[in-house]
């Protein structure tokens, strides 16, 4: 498969990155010459240099800090058992008793609504809010509005064009996933305009959030108690967003990542040993700084895994972002939904697996995409 990877055109690419802002599609290269984002299983790499990210992210921040246990082995009542809360949250009991138990007595950081109005094409109202606690005040949340009942939000955290620190960013295409059921964390806070993260970087960031939301699912003071479902994690994002999200891949937790008009510049292996969910890439044919031969580079070499599902769609003609910031996020996000239906929610109808494969899926009949896949179940 003919790519652009020759020295020249990834110094150009670079300097069109640092140049672009994250509000436009020319708002960051794929890779850049900068660094790569690596996990403790490899990286992804550029001609820079590497950053290193640990393999089970960061330890819990923020509220889980306030939270504290009292006591006690053979403790009375008819409680259950208590156990120690999943992502560094501390020791934890529910309710009172059981032997070696404790009983939660610290307080939550109640999140705050932002005065900002966005919706999707889903079932639900998606609600805005920030939260202070370290961990998770560097980024968006974007829910839905609906916490009653026993519906658990898949997490979905995303990496912004050009590693912007900006909330809004892509704010489309985050309200119509979490239009959709899905506890959405985009990295930055509304309307940041604090210089950019490092090219290659940020796995470690978006491993925070999830760090933060599963450690909240466990507090019984939270607004989101018992509301995620935390065995469902997908991470994915657009340009160097996407660098952040591939720094999510060696993370046991992570049940799918991806990556949209990006990808690594040179073959990392290690790296790519490292994967171990499905993979979804998407791009545009016609990419302006370089993100679709970066993608297919990435496709092949995963798909060569021989145990890795993974799907690349590149639609024909589009250039960086594709239509990222059209209403509802736009087919790209279309595409990363049905995806993110499949492999969180085992959607395999129309609304899921049904649209990214088969004879009659909706993406492989139009030709305005060209999709590869490999692996798949």
């Amino acid at each position: 498969m003919k790519t652009r990877s020759s020295w020249a055109f990834m110094w150009a690419a670079l300097g069109m990155i640092v140049s672009a802002c994250s509000g436009s599609s020319d708002d960051g290269n794929a890779g850049g010459s900068g660094g790569g984002s690596a996990t403790s299983g490899g990286s992804v790499s550029g001609s820079g240099g590497e950053q290193a990210a640990s393999t089970g992210g960061p330890p819990a921040a923020g509220s889980s800090s306030s939270q504290s246990t009292t006591g006690g082995s053979d403790a009375s009542g008819t409680g259950s058992a208590g156990g120690a809360s999943p992502a560094g949250g501390g020791d934890m009991a529910s309710g009172s008793g059981g032997s070696g138990g404790g009983v939660f007595t610290g307080t939550c950081t109640e999140s705050q609504r932002v005065n900002k109005n966005v919706s999707g094409s889903g079932p639900h109202q998606v609600v805005l809010e920030t939260n202070s606690d370290p961990g998770i005040n560097q980024g968006t949340i974007f829910r839905p509005a609906d916490l009653d009942g026993d519906t658990k939000y898949p997490i979905f955290v995303w990496g912004q064009g050009g590693c912007s620190r900006d909330g809004f960013a892509n704010e489309a295409a985050m309200a119509e996933i979490a239009s959709h059921g899905y506890f959405v964390v985009a990295d930055g806070t509304p309307g940041n305009t604090e210089p950019n993260r490092e090219l290659g970087g940020g796995g470690d960031v978006l491993l925070a959030y999830v760090d933060w939301v599963i450690a909240e699912n466990e507090k019984p003071c939270s607004a989101y108690y018992h509301k995620i479902e935390t065995t469902k994690v997908g991470a994915n994002g657009f340009s160097c967003g996407g660098l952040m999200a591939a720094g999510t891949a060696a993370d046991p937790r992570m049940t799918t990542w991806g990556h949209t008009s990006s990808g690594s510049f040179s073959v990392n292996q290690a790296f790519y040993n490292s994967i171990h969910t499905p993979v979804l890439i998407i791009t545009g044919t016609a990419d302006s700084v370089g993100a679709y031969p970066n993608g297919q580079r990435d496709y092949e070499n995963i798909a060569a895994q021989g145990d890795i599902p993974v799907m690349m769609f590149a639609k024909v003609g589009a250039d960086h972002g594709g239509d990222l910031w059209a209403r509802n996020g736009g087919e790209f996000t279309q595409v990363n939904l049905a995806w993110l239906n499949w492999w969180l929610k085992g959607d395999e109808s129309a609304s899921g697996k049904g649209a990214l494969v088969g004879a009659s899926c909706r993406f492989c009949t139009d030709r305005s995409w060209m999709v590869s896949s490999a692996n798949l179940p």
